[in-house]
């Protein structure tokens, strides 16, 4: 036992150098990522630390894509240059998407240990959402989130003000989960996992 876990370790964590190397991965989700995947028991399948975007929604998803995505906080000026360029179909939405991390842990007693170092360090929506020999996925995701419509089959619907006032309210949110980060990558290294 523990060959298959150490097999899909290592190519996890192969995968994600190679995301690293072309510019991919989300630098500021390293530190925690790195120290998690130097756990013997865990490694880490997908992150992001969050992000803003505005988002084209076709209605259907061949088609659905970003018109801008930012993993840090944003100016208004740059999403209100995105949408000078709004899509002639759908909806187009602003989002503020929290921190999102997927964990592999070996065993379900190591995943209820990181479902309970999470709680304690802030994630309110933490659980286990698979269960296998040796491949028990935790998922750890922030609450805050914004989901606004913007614009419809190409027309801005809301007036710059408040857009302004979505930008200022995502970037509250975003500091407030990169803060949330920062105490559980704090918590993972001082930590027994």
């Amino acid at each position: 036992m523990g060959n298959k876990f150490q097999q899909q370790k290592g190519d996890a964590i192969k995968g994600l150098e190679e995301a690293k190397k072309r510019g991919e991965a989300d630098a500021e989700m390293f530190p925690a990522i790195d120290h998690i995947n130097s756990l013997p028991d865990y490694y880490t399948t997908s992150s992001c630390t969050g992000r803003i975007s505005l988002f084209h929604d076709p209605g259907k998803k061949m088609g659905s894509g970003w018109i801008g995505k930012w993993h840090r906080k944003v100016s208004t000026q740059e999403v209100l240059a995105c949408m000078k360029k709004l899509p002639s179909t759908g909806i187009v939405w602003f989002m503020h998407e929290p921190t999102i991390l997927h964990v592999v842990a070996r065993e379900l007693d190591n995943a209820s240990r990181l479902v309970d170092l999470a709680r304690n360090h802030g994630y309110k929506k933490v659980g286990i959402l698979s269960y296998k020999d040796e491949r028990v996925l935790v998922e750890v995701c922030g609450t805050e989130r914004i989901d606004a419509p913007v614009g419809d089959k190409g027309r801005i619907l809301v007036d710059d003000g408040y857009i302004e006032y979505l930008v200022g309210l995502a970037n509250r949110k975003f500091s407030k989960g990169q803060e949330r980060l920062k105490r559980f990558e704090q918590g993972l290294k001082e930590s027994d996992l």
